[in-house]
């Protein structure tokens, strides 16, 4: 073995050192990397929620405000929101959580006719108002019978009545005395409820309490034998009513001031040629005028006079031929229909019978326009005006 020189000896034990502390400063910066991961990841996932916490609270309050909401409404949504476990921004903004939320906060109270002014019921029919939700637009899809409002039409075994009164434990129907359906307190009663601009939904409710309506104060322009022929049933609601029929066109209800004229081609006289015919063919002297009350691409809803001995104008499946204007743009001329309903008790108006038609044999091209047509209207009606 060679023996080294003092110089060399010198020399490898400075490189010795300097391996060494390279050694040292890699793992410490290692172990300060890491400790700074350790310590800045939490720290940043802390820092997003804080801020996303901030963020909400600031919405949550800016609602609050818009809402008028008050100190004990703001205490009542957060407990619902807990016990539902809902985040309270979506139960202030979103009609499906609000009610979900409040259908379970709400099972744990016993259904009556008319709840307390402090009640939990009474608390989140006024959310309910404060928040908005209530008239439900009626494009969306009816979630629970507590969406429902006065005047919305039911129908129970072929009986029409109309809803009455609604709060967050139950809702009232109206029925004429002579037709209303044989209905006994706490029996489960199957209902049907239209909504024209939705569907039709199946509504299975507890009756609450039957009785005759309340008779309207002497102010009313009803006379009292009117105002005392009724019979008013209350009901516990449905959280699930089904949802019956879907509608293929939009539907676009009209202001009471359009008409169609229609010609009633008569079923005794055997098959007829329903075809559209010309274009801007004139309607027929013949004709009687009836009231839009609504229109889709499938077909239209419209007011009839009854005759005075209280028949149907015309009868369901009877063949017949329309013509209206929605505006300026839109005039269809002689569109065959097929009368798919006839509402010969109640009607749109006292004295009126309710017609449904489907449109047949009509051209693609017709149809094209007519949804055009739709659409076009039913912006404007959603847009509001220029100041």
């Amino acid at each position: 073995m060679v023996a080294m020189r003092p110089v060399d000896e010198f020399l490898h034990s400075v490189q010795d050192s300097f391996a060494a502390n390279r050694a040292t400063s890699l793992v410490g910066l290692v172990l300060a990397l890491a400790a700074a991961v350790a310590i800045g990841w939490p720290a940043s996932v802390w820092l997003r929620r804080r801020r996303a916490r901030r963020r909400q609270g600031q919405q949550v309050r800016e609602i609050a405000a818009r809402a008028k909401l008050s100190d004990g409404q703001l205490a009542d949504l957060h407990r619902i929101a807990e016990t539902a476990a809902v985040p309270l921004l979506d139960l202030m903004t979103v009609v499906s959580a609000f009610e979900h939320a409040t259908a379970k906060v709400l099972a744990r109270e016993p259904p009556t006719v008319h709840p307390e002014p402090r009640s939990e019921h009474a608390r989140v029919r006024q959310l309910r108002l404060a928040l908005g939700f209530s008239p439900l637009s009626p494009h969306l899809w009816l979630l629970t019978t507590r969406e429902v409002v006065a005047g919305d039409t039911v129908t129970s075994g072929g009986s029409r009545g109309h809803v009455a009164e609604v709060n967050e434990a139950s809702f009232a129907v109206d029925w004429p005395v002579a037709s209303a359906p044989s209905v006994v307190a706490d029996g489960v009663v199957t209902l049907t409820i239209d909504r024209p601009d939705d569907a039709r939904y199946l509504v299975r409710a507890r009756a609450l309490r039957v009785g005759p309506a309340s008779v309207a104060p002497p102010s009313s322009a009803a006379s009292a034998p009117e105002r005392a022929a009724l019979t008013r049933v209350f009901f516990a609601h449905d959280e699930q009513p089904e949802r019956q029929q879907h509608r293929a066109y939009m539907r676009l209800r009209l202001p009471p001031t359009l008409t169609a004229r229609v010609q009633i081609l008569e079923r005794s006289d055997g098959p007829r040629d329903v075809s559209a015919g010309p274009a801007a063919e004139a309607a027929p002297a013949s004709t009687a005028t009836a009231t839009i009350v609504d229109v889709s691409a499938g077909g239209l809803a419209l007011s009839l006079t009854a005759p005075a001995d209280g028949r149907a104008a015309v009868g369901h499946g009877a063949t017949v031929r329309c013509w209206f204007a929605l505006d300026a743009e839109a005039t269809f001329d002689a569109i065959p229909a097929l009368v798919v309903s006839v509402e010969t008790s109640g009607g749109a108006r006292p004295g009126e019978h309710l017609l449904h038609l489907a449109f047949v044999a009509i051209e693609e091209a017709r149809r094209d326009r007519l949804v055009a047509a739709i659409t076009r209207l039913q912006i404007a009606s959603r847009t509001p005006p220029a100041r």
